[in-house]
């Protein structure tokens, strides 16, 4: 009978202590978004779409000008001159499509590794705010499923700040 008593104390008090657990947790895209690496990350990433972009334009640009004067000769012009110039302009078409696959491809490389980076960092910012808060878990707000937070336990703006502070000493 003590034996069982004891079992019984022992869960209550495991369950008691668990129901107590220190959670934090911790919101990635406000990370990305607010801190100072992120906006350097999104920074790079645009200026990297605005020269594709710009590249893709000038593209386009020349398929029209090809089409235009496809179109403005094609009653005049001989078979042959109209068999080249339509096979001219399905090749810059072609590439015009290969180019913003590559550069669609490129873009999300790039996206993949900055972030990575990003993430890295602010992994060991979080693992070092766990221990310094004492915490048993901290979870991820966006990919765990939560559907209620207290605000207390959201520490996205202490690892923002910290996250800064390691993203200027390696900018130095």
């Amino acid at each position: 009978m003590r034996t069982k008593l004891f079992f019984l104390l022992l869960i209550m008090a495991v369950f008691s202590a668990s129901a107590y657990a220190k959670i934090g947790v911790i919101d990635f895209q406000k990370v990305l978004k607010e801190s100072d690496g992120g906006k350097d990350v999104y920074g790079k990433l645009q200026a990297k779409a605005d020269e594709y972009d710009k590249k893709l334009s000038a593209a386009n640009e020349s398929i029209k000008k090809a089409q235009q004067e496809y179109a403005a000769k094609e009653s005049v012009a001989n078979d042959d001159y109209k068999d080249k110039k339509r096979a001219e302009i399905q090749r810059m078409i072609r590439d015009f499509n290969q180019n913003k696959d590559d550069y669609s491809k490129e873009l999300k490389r790039l996206e993949m590794r900055y972030l990575k980076s990003i993430q890295d960092d602010v992994l060991k910012i979080v693992e070092s705010l766990g221990k310094e808060l004492d915490m048993e878990v901290i979870i991820e707000q966006n990919n765990s499923g939560v559907l209620y937070l207290n605000p207390k336990v959201d520490i996205t703006d202490v690892v923002i700040q910290r996250y800064n502070v390691v993203f200027k000493q390696q900018k130095k």
